[in-house]
């Protein structure tokens, strides 16, 4: 279960013991400032696997900060972090054209992810950015997107089943009024990375970390 660090809040929070159970704490590069992030990865390093995200502005990241300036960030904590998420759209632009060689020569695993917070955005569609993510050099696939009807969030668990059985790894989850329920499906059905908030939520349909890790031992 991933934890999700957003805002200095969080660290507090963490840093007093608010949750235990996080396998993997997300560090959002694009939304805590530069002090902060010394001190968080100082602090985790050795006890916590890290794993960095410096998000684009179109699909959630909070500071508009350009490709480079991400870039630059991601280069600072590669020598820290275990593993990086961006953009398949920023894989396949010129900036991020190196980036996947960059991160493989860390020793560091790489998250291709795709956003959509306004619609489903259709099976087929889903289906090939999977498989762009693996083309362009991730490692690990992650789609999040809103889910409204039931039929969409069981095709959504065919695609993760269908790439786990072939032994790779993917992440998906729902946002909207199907949110909380297909994370908790979707987990079962072996989406790899599954991601609960410290203290405020950044995305809708996302569940507390402390209560998701407990109803994921549950089911």
């Amino acid at each position: 279960m991933v934890a999700t660090v957003t805002q200095p809040a969080d660290l507090i929070y963490f840093f007093n013991g608010g949750t235990s159970k996080a396998d993997i704490l997300e560090f959002r590069l694009d939304t805590l400032h530069a002090e902060i992030h010394d001190a968080f990865v100082t602090v985790v390093d050795s006890e916590y696997p890290v794993l960095a995200t410096a998000r684009r502005a179109k699909e959630g990241g909070s500071l508009k900060l350009s490709d480079e300036a991400r870039i630059e960030l991601y280069e600072r904590f590669l020598p820290e972090v275990d593993m990086v998420d961006t953009e398949i759209a920023s894989l396949r632009s010129s900036p991020f054209k190196v980036f996947p060689e960059l991160v493989a020569s860390k020793d560091v695993q790489l998250v291709g992810s795709f956003h959509d917070f306004e619609k489903f955005p259709g099976i087929d569609f889903l289906k090939d950015t999977v498989s762009e993510a693996f083309d362009l050099g991730a490692k690990v696939a992650k789609v999040a997107v809103i889910i409204e009807k039931m039929s969409d969030l069981y095709s959504v668990v065919e695609l993760v089943e269908h790439h786990r059985s072939e032994g790779r790894l993917i992440s998906a989850m729902g946002m909207g009024p199907l949110g909380k329920l297909s994370r908790l499906v979707l987990a079962k059905a072996g989406s790899c990375l599954n991601y609960g908030y410290l203290q405020s939520p950044n995305a809708p349909g996302q569940w507390p970390a402390d209560e998701l890790s407990a109803l994921l031992k549950e089911i």
